[in-house]
């Protein structure tokens, strides 16, 4: 394989998961999305489908922990924002506090240096 082919491959290892060790998940080429569709995982289905679906136990199990670890990841992006969000207001709070004290302190010692 060329190295090209190895940007649009993650690696998954040390899974919450008795049976899947190691998951390669091999990502689609960029494409602009229209937008966002979220598949629904509770679907009505017939009991053929069930008792199919019962001997891909193996394939929903990876599906399981792959959405976990992406859900994870968006999760984990929410958070930086909101901590991005909570430390630029912090800032903004000390630097607004520096400048009105140093102005006091300048204050106060152009009315000493009158005196």
């Amino acid at each position: 394989m060329s190295q090209g082919n190895f940007k649009n491959m993650v690696i998954l290892k040390n899974l919450p998961s008795n049976i899947v060790e190691e998951a390669i998940v091999i990502l689609k080429s960029n494409k602009r999305v229209k937008r966002v569709e979220k598949i629904e995982k509770n679907r009505i289905v017939n009991n053929n489908e069930n008792k199919k679906r019962e001997k891909d136990y193996f394939i929903k199990e990876a599906e399981l922990l792959i959405s976990n670890y992406i859900s994870n990841i968006e999760k984990r992006k929410k958070d930086k924002i909101l901590i991005n969000k909570k430390i630029n207001k912090k800032y903004f709070k000390i630097r607004n506090y520096a400048i009105i004290t140093s102005l006091i302190i300048l204050v106060e010692s152009i009315v000493i240096l009158i005196k």
